[in-house]
């Protein structure tokens, strides 16, 4: 087995001095700089890697099992299952969840609202790349993450779930395949280290890619409010300075049309 780290650090590469001598002495790793793009990360990753089975983890991902990787490995003696979605528990406590036994209108209700941290093992349209697994001929099958998702590009997984689920790829959630995920902030891209400067127009992006591509109409007065204004113009440090809004308003503007523009460009 081999594990590939993608170091998107903007402070600078990272050593392999930190990297533990119990995982060097059962792993191959290749430890990897590149430009920051989480999905071209991930996607570059996946066409260097050597094995059948991509598992992916996010670097605040704290694994207690040690059978973590074989909880996930056991589920592709299944050849009908093409993908794994594992169990993320929350901070503080990392409390597992109880059954999430929801009937879902649709794949994307199932991929916005399944609860990750449940404890029953069933089918889903839903995956994170905190903790997921998928056959590497599924992933090249369906052309891998979605490279228009760039940046910090919170959302490609969601996207990369419904697009198995449209494909008509089976994705079951493990309870067994479990991680804590620490929601770490600092480090790599995320939005909330202050040494990411990402512009205003980049921050929106990904969510804008998101709508267009999956929110049904349904939702879109939910998705507009939860996952487009409160995460910008009315995110809390934001509310107390009105002096920012016309900035954010504008950004959004310009980072929804650059959104379509893309996706017309992409079908074209």
């Amino acid at each position: 087995m081999e594990i590939l780290i993608a170091d998107q650090n903007r402070a600078g590469p990272i050593s392999r001095d930190f990297l533990p001598e119990e995982l060097t002495a059962r792993f191959t790793v290749h430890l990897l700089r590149f430009s920051p793009g989480v999905v071209a990360a991930r996607n570059a990753c996946a066409v260097r890697a050597a094995n059948d089975i991509l598992v992916y983890l996010d670097d605040d991902a704290r694994i207690a099992s040690p059978h973590f990787l074989r909880n996930h490995l056991l589920n592709y003696l299944d050849p009908s299952i093409s993908a794994v979605c594992g169990q993320e528990l929350f901070p503080p406590d990392f409390h597992v969840g109880p059954p999430d036994t929801s009937q879902f209108a649709s794949p994307y209700e199932e991929a916005e609202f399944f609860s990750r941290h449940s404890s029953l093992r069933r089918d889903v349209a839903n995956l994170c790349t905190c903790n997921c697994s998928v056959r590497r001929e599924v992933w090249s099958a369906v052309g891998g993450f979605n490279s228009l998702f760039t940046g910090n590009s919170y959302g490609d997984d969601t996207d990369f779930a419904l697009r198995l689920q449209a494909r008509g790829y089976k994705i079951v959630f493990d309870p067994t395949a479990s991680v804590d995920h620490l929601h770490w902030r600092s480090g790599g891209l995320r939005l909330s280290d202050p040494k990411n400067k990402f512009s205003l127009e980049d921050r929106y992006l990904c969510a804008w890619l998101l709508f267009l591509l999956h929110v049904p109409p349904k939702w879109w007065r939910w998705y507009l409010w939860h996952q487009v204004l409160r995460k910008s113009l009315f995110l809390k440090r934001n509310i107390a300075r009105p002096y920012l809004w016309p900035a954010i308003t504008l950004a959004l503007a310009r980072s929804f049309f650059r959104a379509k523009a893309l996706l017309k460009n992409h079908s074209a």
